[in-house]
């Protein structure tokens, strides 16, 4: 029998005790929220409570989280299985606060796969279980920007690159004008599952003339939008005078070194003589 089933099949045994104990015991666990939302990167920490009374009784305690049938905390007898605490480093059951009858299942780093329905079962006299909603979204706060110019033309291909979580819609104005349709976009997925956007409009501009792409989530309604300035050309007086220097310069330097091979090359010869 492989793991998996193991695991749906003890999975299953919890669910049917539990269920039998609610139906012969009033007890009842509660959440203060269903439904967490956590940025990438960030910690999150979901609760579930319980009913304690005048004292918690350790030994009368199971604790158990899951999600998708696969166990995060298991706590019997006030003992957690520390193989499924290892397993990921970055989730741990905050057992300190049990004593006031809170389970909280904490996360740190969080990342997309996170995301998804948890389950906290609680046995303690009786039995209960509720389900809790976690999701997760990166802001795409950072866009990176790039414009090249055809030298030939006045034509400009502007491009504005940026990841994060869901997936973004790209758009282009300049002026109050839509000009979107005009643009192509790309997307790629990381291994953190993050999209990468990336979005290049071709268009004729002119020097100083604004463009804004904006990075719109609409299941989140966050919006990112960065600006960007055609620059003027440059004078082909300042080019070629920049050039100029540019020449002198790495002549000097040459010259520099070919002194310091032959003075080196002297002063071999001359302790060569003497």
């Amino acid at each position: 029998m492989d793991l998996g089933c193991c695991r749906k099949m003890w999975t299953l045994l919890v669910l049917v005790l539990i269920i039998s104990w609610h139906l012969l015991n009033a007890f009842s666990v509660s959440v203060p929220k269903e439904n967490y939302i956590a940025h990438y990167g960030s910690n999150v920490t979901m609760e579930c409570n319980f009913p304690v009374g005048e004292k918690l009784d350790w030994s009368a305690l199971m604790v158990y989280w899951d999600k998708k049938e696969n166990f995060l905390v298991k706590l019997v007898n006030g003992e957690e299985d520390l193989k499924i605490q290892t397993s990921n480093p970055r989730i741990r059951h905050l057992n300190n606060k049990l004593v006031k009858g809170k389970s909280l299942l904490h996360i740190t780093k969080v990342k997309i796969e996170d995301a998804g329905i948890y389950r906290c079962l609680i046995g303690y006299g009786g039995a209960d279980y509720k389900r809790i909603t976690l999701t997760v979204n990166a802001p795409y706060s950072k866009i990176n920007q790039r414009v090249k110019e055809d030298p030939d033309t006045s034509e400009h291909e502007i491009t504005c690159q940026s990841e994060g979580y869901p997936k973004a819609e790209v758009i282009w104005k300049s002026k109050d004008q839509d000009l979107s349709s005009k643009a192509t976009v790309k997307y790629a997925v990381g291994q953190e599952k993050l999209f990468n956007v990336t979005s290049t409009l071709r268009i004729n501009a002119t020097a100083n003339e604004v463009f804004q792409c904006l990075f719109q989530v609409k299941e989140t309604g966050e919006n990112t939008t960065a600006e960007i300035v055609i620059p003027e050309k440059k004078k082909p007086s300042e080019v070629k005078r920049r050039a100029y220097f540019g020449i002198i310069g790495a002549v000097i330097f040459i010259g520099i070194i070919l002194m310091f091979l032959c003075s080196g090359k002297r002063n071999a010869i001359n302790m060569e003589k003497v």
